[in-house]
């Protein structure tokens, strides 16, 4: 699991560049992952699936967690994700293709 916008320091509300790191993590990524491929002589797949709902559990020591429909949404991208691709959400979506992501 990975995470971007974590704190007021990262968090970018109206640009939402916390969200297009997060898919750029996501592709390069994928482009490791063939790199790896293409020099181990392996064929690995990965599925990988952003959504943009996490939580913070704890005051003294928070610890990242999620919960409810997160959890419903997390397993219906890896039942119905296609191996090599990035699977979003509708939300996430807009919000990338409206930063040109194709």
């Amino acid at each position: 699991m990975a995470a971007s916008g974590l704190n007021a320091a990262t968090y970018d509300r109206e640009g939402r560049s916390h969200i297009a790191a997060l898919a750029d993590y996501a592709m390069h990524l994928m482009e490791q992952m063939k790199y790896i491929n293409e020099h181990s002589f392996n064929n690995f797949q990965m599925k990988i699936g952003l959504s943009p709902v996490a939580g913070v559990i704890g005051a003294r020591k928070p610890q990242y967690d999620i919960w409810g429909n997160t959890v419903n949404v997390s397993s219906r991208m890896d039942s119905t994700g296609v191996p090599d691709r990035i699977q979003v959400t509708t939300d996430l979506y807009q919000v990338l293709a409206a930063k040109g992501y194709v």
